[in-house]
């Protein structure tokens, strides 16, 4: 479930990057406000997935717990404060749009990169 959980990171990652390679954003397209339930959908897989894995393993994951409680403050941030959230968000694409994509593509597969380490220590 390791090993799924990470393709599933850097599938994410190169998605991302091949999106904003063809012109068209993803990660533009998620932080729309309209978007929200597409946006809340993608955090709840990496929820569950990487919940699944904390809660069925022994001894505890540290990396994927620590990833876990990543996906849910993310949730519970939109969920709770969606004004913000996409203010923020919006401000950092309107600042440096490469930057940001890139940042979130580097991002991905460096949680992909965690995790592969994960499995491998534990």
């Amino acid at each position: 479930m390791i090993i799924f959980l990470a393709f599933l990171y850097l599938l994410s990652g190169i998605v991302y990057f091949y999106s904003h390679k063809s012109g068209y954003s993803l990660l533009r397209f998620m932080l729309k406000q309209k978007n929200i339930n597409f946006y809340l959908s993608i955090e709840i897989i990496f929820l569950i997935f990487s919940s699944y894995i904390v809660f069925t393993t022994q001894p505890l994951n540290w990396i994927i717990a620590m990833l876990m409680f990543l996906h849910a403050v993310g949730i519970v941030w939109v969920i709770g404060n969606p004004k913000n959230f996409y203010t923020l968000a919006q401000e950092s694409i309107e600042l440096d749009s490469d930057l940001m994509e890139n940042a979130v593509v580097l991002t991905f597969i460096g949680y992909a990169g965690l995790t592969t380490f994960s499995g491998i220590v534990y």
